[in-house]
């Protein structure tokens, strides 16, 4: 079972590993593979859900089950395996994705949960043997790599040796060209699907998990990814996921995808994750030469910039200069591509000070561009990284009490402070993503005439003479004020931040509201105090 990390998307590793087990005669015949793939689900409908789903799960009576566990879904997932169990003990439980890092499951932090097997690492190959396994009168799970596994859940886990990662992502089967992805996920309205050409990073950033257990990286056939992008495109989906850490990460191989895409004249929306510096010119071009092909063709990428101060950046392993965004944003606005820039809240070392100096820029870079999507983070402590060794080191303190993962303080960051990030932050991606900053919104896609919020915060800018984060405080205050007591913005521990500035925010606070306030501030008929 998949539950997505957003309203459009599916959960691709599930059709993986369908599309690996099947493969095998004898695994096809003995073994009934039913996907359950459901978008992301609020933690308001968590239990309304667990019932749902628990008793359409035991109803079908499987020998097992079987969970994608990510971030976004591990607390629902421990809530549903504890009600599959409670109601039928009998069936088998298996959990595998990010979640399941070998670490943690030596800790015995999966001891106390309703599950039956571990996976760590690619799962593949690991849930094809234990399938196998499973087929036997008296299974062994001891020789196979990557599972842990235990008699009863009063035990803790048996943990075998980790698993090797695949060399090259031909040695699993496409999940789409097999027929192994559910037509019912692929004509869903509005449906994202998900095509993985490599898997791995040129990083090694200490709070990622890409390329965790991936020591170089593999790649798909790009005559496959092709395939992949004419059978998706064939079955009416209008936009695609290349599920890359870096699209770019070799240039011939990104070059060679969107020469094919150009070849062959694919109508869609393409979303890519690009890490700065890892493009030139022809890449770029490329990118506007899709965008070219029909007015409808849409190139966004995912650019990860984190954050502009260099020393913060390399104490977590990712010492990208700014002169390489720079010369990356150049690039994409020489050539009309839209970009979505990730940002990091609360990275080792990073005090208010330093976040509010990345904002500045990024608030300034966004009020002179199209390029106007600002994803904005909170630190996540993920499991079997490298960031938790420096988090010990740093003294910081990561919570679970809201969203997996989160950090809660730091000495550099107390609570106060990483509150007032926070809501700086939820205000700042109120006023850049949706409309009224450009003539394109990317979190509802919709189009808007006229640039109505971002003129009016330039212009009460100017008039005040302060800097953009200057007045993204006195909207804060503002905020504070016109919102009711029941809106987690103002509540004293501002819980589901992340949540809410990406699905509450534009209903929370309406666009005239923003100009009203601006309009107010700049005409001098606010008091205001910076």
């Amino acid at each position: 079972m998949g539950v997505a990390g957003s309203s459009n998307a599916f959960s691709l590793s599930l059709y993986n590993l369908k599309a690996y087990s099947t493969k095998d005669p004898l695994l096809r015949r003995e073994w009934d593979f039913k996907v359950i793939q459901h978008p992301l689900i609020q933690h308001q409908q968590f239990e309304l859900k667990v019932k749902e789903h628990a008793s359409f799960i035991v109803d079908m009576k499987p020998t097992l089950v079987g969970f994608s566990v990510y971030m976004w879904n591990v607390k629902y997932f421990e809530m549903l395996s504890l009600s599959i169990k409670s109601q039928a003990p009998e069936i088998k439980l298996v959990w595998g994705g990010p979640e399941i890092d070998s670490e943690h499951v030596r800790q015995g932090k999966f001891d106390g949960m309703a599950i039956d097997f571990c996976v760590s690492g690619e799962g593949e190959q690991t849930f094809f043997e234990l399938l196998q396994s499973l087929l036997r009168d008296s299974a062994d799970y001891s020789r196979i790599n990557g599972l842990s596994y235990r008699d009863s859940l009063d035990a803790s886990f048996e943990q075998n040796e980790k698993r090797e990662a695949f060399h090259s992502l031909g040695k699993i089967p496409s999940p789409f060209l097999t027929g192994n992805v559910d037509d019912e996920v692929l004509m869903r309205r509005g449906v994202e699907a998900n095509i993985e050409t490599q898997r791995g990073c040129n990083l090694r950033c200490s709070f990622c998990i890409y390329h965790k257990d991936m020591p170089r990286i593999s790649y798909a056939d790009v005559t496959r990814t092709i395939d992949e992008i004419r059978f998706v495109i064939n079955k009416g989906v209008k936009k695609i996921r290349l599920v890359d850490a870096n699209f770019g990460s070799t240039l011939e191989h990104a070059k060679a995808v969107m020469n094919g895409i150009i070849e062959n004249k694919f109508e869609t929306r393409l979303m890519v994750e690009l890490i700065p510096g890892f493009i030139d010119e022809e890449l770029a071009e490329l990118f506007y030469e899709f965008n070219a092909l029909y007015p409808w063709n849409e190139m966004t990428l995912g650019i990860g910039v984190q954050t502009i101060n260099l020393q913060v950046a390399k104490k977590v392993r990712r010492g990208i200069k700014l002169e390489e965004f720079e010369r990356t944003f150049d690039l994409i606005q020489k050539y009309q591509v839209y970009a979505k820039i990730d940002l990091i809240v609360g990275l080792p070392g990073e005090d208010l000070e330093s976040i509010a100096e990345t904002f500045e820029y990024m608030m300034d870079k966004m009020i002179g561009s199209t390029s106007h999507l600002l994803c904005c983070h909170v630190l996540r402590g993920l499991p079997g990284t490298e960031l938790l060794e420096i988090a010990k080191e740093e003294e910081m303190q990561f919570t679970s009490e809201f969203e997996a993962h989160e950090l809660y303080e730091s000495p550099t960051l107390p609570r106060k402070n990483m509150l007032k990030a926070l809501r700086r932050t939820a205000v700042m991606f109120r006023l850049v993503n949706h409309s009224g900053w450009t003539k394109r919104e990317f979190i509802f896609q919709v189009r808007s005439e006229g640039f109505s919020i971002r003129d009016n915060f330039v212009e009460a800018r100017n008039k005040l003479c302060i800097s953009n984060v200057e007045l993204i405080d006195v909207m804060v205050d503002g905020l504070m004020k016109y919102l009711g007591p029941e809106s987690y913005f103002v509540q004293e521990r501002f819980p589901y931040a992340e949540t809410w500035w990406w699905s509450m925010s534009k209903v929370e606070i309406p666009d005239k509201w923003i100009i009203d306030f601006l309009q107010k501030v700049s005409s001098a008929d606010m008091e205001v105090v910076v």
